[in-house]
């Protein structure tokens, strides 16, 4: 790695170790021995480090020998040896990225934290037309086609649940006149009560030819 490379892979470690030990609570930086503990007030309890997950792209054959490149997201590309070094500067989870291709399902209406990570890094935003909202850890997931405690078994997977926003969530859900359906496992098509359409998935909006058009 030449002087650049290394500079720029020191500052963002430097970041990462500053926003794992922020304190939501407290702006005062834990790594200072002068503020290792709170100042009297409702919990008095000890700043505790936070934890940051770094996401790596690799292929089997770098996961079994710990040899080759890979990727960090939020970083670049690294040599295997690297991420050692990387994982030396503070507390991290490292994880390997899950296939996303897989469909994953549950016999359940809630929806646990494999799938909604699963969704989460499949679309980086919501699945409403031209929607801004990221897929954040608690952003609703919609049942596109709606739970039936009676019907089939998963019916919660990752075939059947879109990121929305709580005002998209009401508009499908509650507003007369929009109609949804999946294009395929990674698309949806959305058409409002004038007979727009769209289709939306991990790239975007990109609108349709009008269902009501004459043309």
């Amino acid at each position: 790695m030449d002087g650049h490379a290394l500079r720029a892979l020191d500052a963002c470690l430097a970041q990462i170790k500053r926003d794992a030990y922020a304190d939501p609570a407290n702006p005062a930086n834990p790594a200072n021995p002068a503020n290792s503990v709170r100042p009297a007030g409702r919990s008095g309890r000890q700043v505790r480090p936070g934890q940051t997950e770094v996401f790596v792209h690799l292929t089997d054959l770098t996961l079994a020998t710990g040899t080759g490149v890979l990727r960090a997201e939020g970083i670049g590309p690294l040599l295997a040896e690297q991420l050692t070094e990387l994982v030396g500067h503070g507390p991290y989870t490292v994880k390997p990225v899950i296939d996303l291709n897989d469909a994953v399902s549950v016999d359940a209406y809630e929806i646990p934290a494999r799938i909604r990570e699963r969704i989460r890094l499949t679309y980086p935003v919501e699945l409403f037309p031209y929607g801004t909202r990221e897929s954040h850890r608690g952003i609703d997931l919609d049942h596109i086609e709606p739970y039936d405690p009676y019907g089939p078994a998963g019916q919660t997977s990752t075939r059947n649940l879109a990121p929305l926003s709580r005002f998209a969530h009401r508009v499908k859900t509650h507003a007369h006149g929009w109609d949804v359906r999946r294009v395929d496992h990674k698309t949806l098509e959305w058409t409002t009560p004038h007979g727009f359409r769209f289709e939306v998935g991990p790239t975007g909006t990109h609108r349709l030819p009008n269902a009501t058009s004459d043309g």
